[in-house]
């Protein structure tokens, strides 16, 4: 479920309130509660807890907390010394507060998940993209790895993952890379800046 705007959405528009100095707005909850307001588009409800739930079930917990660090840039972690205990019970309090909201102000039609024909093609860009990666920028090729296994479990949610956390760690990019990722944010039907806004990696 696709929100009408033209910046990200679902759970990688949502890292993108864990900036440096998020938690003068609270706990993590309470950022959640900010996104959770009454007038939010009910589309990008759906979408938060869409991507939540297909993280939740089709990755392992490293997976998770792989990606979701490196796509809030470090600034929120997992474990006893953590924002949160562990990724899976983070994506858990997400859906479930997205249930309950969607519970009070209503549902919006469900559509298909988007791009699943994309598999592939997404698979192929993210493993060009970080063939190019040094090590010191993912080191042990971690996140690499978990985009990859992300693709299997939505294609949209992973090069949405791979778009934060290129623009997020400077991942370099050739401009014809650039224009390959344009045409296929475009066969996803995304606003305009959720590609865009990493053209400034192009070499």
């Amino acid at each position: 479920m696709r929100p009408a705007s033209s910046f990200d959405f679902g759970l990688t528009g949502f890292a993108e309130r864990f900036h440096q100095d998020w938690r003068h707005d609270g706990s993590a909850v309470d950022v959640l509660a900010a996104l959770l307001g009454p007038d939010t588009d009910p589309r990008e409800v759906e979408a938060l807890r869409s991507d939540a739930l297909l993280m939740r079930r089709g990755l392992t917990g490293e997976e998770i907390e792989t990606l979701w660090g490196a796509g809030t840039g470090g600034t929120f972690w997992f474990g006893p010394d953590g924002v949160w205990p562990s990724g899976p019970s983070w994506l858990e309090v997400i859906a479930e507060r997205c249930d309950q909201w969607l519970r009070t102000y209503g549902e919006p039609e469900p559509e298909p998940e988007p791009g699943r024909e994309l598999a592939d093609t997404v698979a192929a860009e993210i493993r060009t993209m970080t063939a190019a990666v040094p090590e010191r920028l993912d080191p042990g090729h971690a996140v690499a790895d978990a985009l990859l296994r992300c693709v299997q479990v939505s294609p949209d949610l992973a090069f949405r993952w791979c778009l934060r956390i290129a623009r997020l760690r400077g991942w370099p990019l050739q401009r014809s890379q650039y224009e390959r990722l344009v045409a296929l944010g475009e066969q996803f039907e995304y606003g305009e800046f959720i590609v865009s806004d990493a053209e400034y990696l192009t070499e």
